[in-house]
């Protein structure tokens, strides 16, 4: 019987396992790395993404003061292709939600709302979806305690990621984050060079700073009391909806890791979800479609000559063209 026909009898029927965070319940990093090593052995599309990952070209590329790492990976086309106007969404069937989802899918019932699956396309070594049960919309803003709480179950072995609908989500019209092991994008290493962080600001615990030197803007959070953490992200969102011209949400990508320190958050506001070389022909086309992995320094590419045309220069020039500058990220920290 199918997760999707399970679920609908009892939300735990039919799952791998449940984490409702009581004590004594496995910590949720560990029941993910169990799910993952069944899904393998019993999931052939699952088996065949981690071997395309295994199989995937690796590239660094080095600009002044940053660094990026790029993937080659086919299968990825699926999701760096893929039409995301309103009409083309509205038309596809959802693969998040329960009636979708394939046959052999398990998934963990994360607080009874939520499902912690493994995603069959994986960029990362244990890359997660976690999709809500009901077919919500793609905003953070009321789900800021969820992803923070999130964070602080996963534990400091993993970072969460979050797209925004309009910023790299592949599923924009449901609600849904990402999680995949610590240490694994460039970003998280380079945020914690004092020499890249300036205008520090403090506020009800909260420590508020930007990048400088990044080729993109970036915005830290970190906190130790949840309530704080989320109203200062809350703060940030509510500023971008001011100066946004569409949507529900402004656009942005989210990364945030829980040590024992409390969290931290790497905010990236955005200008656009894909670069004008996106849309070209022929040559000129580059197909590379940001989403929080690549604001976190690990570029996507599902077709090779991309692979190998990227240079320090045009990195630099897609970051600049759909994300905020240094100068941007000042100008909103100074209206905090």
């Amino acid at each position: 019987m199918a997760l999707s026909e399970k679920t609908k009898e009892g939300p735990e029927r039919g799952c791998f396992a449940v984490f409702d965070g009581t004590r004594g319940t496995a910590p949720l990093a560990d029941l993910a790395a169990a799910l993952l090593a069944r899904q393998e052995k019993d999931w052939p599309g699952l088996a065949g993404g981690y071997e395309a990952l295994e199989e995937a070209g690796w590239r660094e590329i080095r600009g002044e003061g940053w660094g990026v790492k790029v993937q080659f990976n086919p299968r990825r086309i699926v999701s760096s292709g893929a039409n995301l106007d309103p009409e083309s969404i509205r038309r596809r069937p959802c693969f998040l939600c329960l009636d979708h989802l394939p046959p052999e899918q398990q998934a963990i019932l994360y607080r009874d709302d939520y499902l912690v699956l493994c995603n069959p396309m994986p960029i990362f070594p244990g890359h997660l979806t976690i999709a809500h049960r009901r077919h919500l919309p793609q905003l953070l803003l009321e789900n800021i305690p969820t992803f923070l709480r999130l964070s602080a179950d996963f534990g400091s072995r993993m970072i969460l990621l979050y797209n925004g609908p309009c910023a790299g989500a592949s599923a924009p019209n449901h609600l849904h984050f990402q999680a995949a092991p610590a240490g694994l994008l460039p970003v998280e290493k380079e945020i914690l060079d004092p020499r890249k962080r300036t205008g520090t600001r403090r506020r009800k615990g909260v420590q508020i700073c930007r990048t400088a030197g990044l080729a993109r803007g970036i915005l830290v959070i970190e906190g130790k009391e949840e309530g704080n953490v989320a109203a200062a992200v809350g703060e940030v969102i509510g500023m971008l909806c001011r100066s946004a011209t569409s949507g529900d949400e402004p656009l942005l990508n989210l990364l945030c890791t829980r040590s024992g320190e409390g969290w931290r958050l790497a905010l990236f506001p955005r200008l656009k979800h894909r670069p004008d070389a996106y849309f070209r022909e022929g040559e000129e086309r580059l197909l590379i479609s940001p989403g929080a992995a690549d604001m976190g320094g690990l570029l996507i590419t599902p077709r090779e000559q991309d692979f190998r045309k990227l240079t320090p220069e045009l990195v630099a020039g897609i970051f600049r063209e759909v994300a905020f500058d240094d100068a941007a990220v000042d100008s909103l920290l100074n209206s905090l």
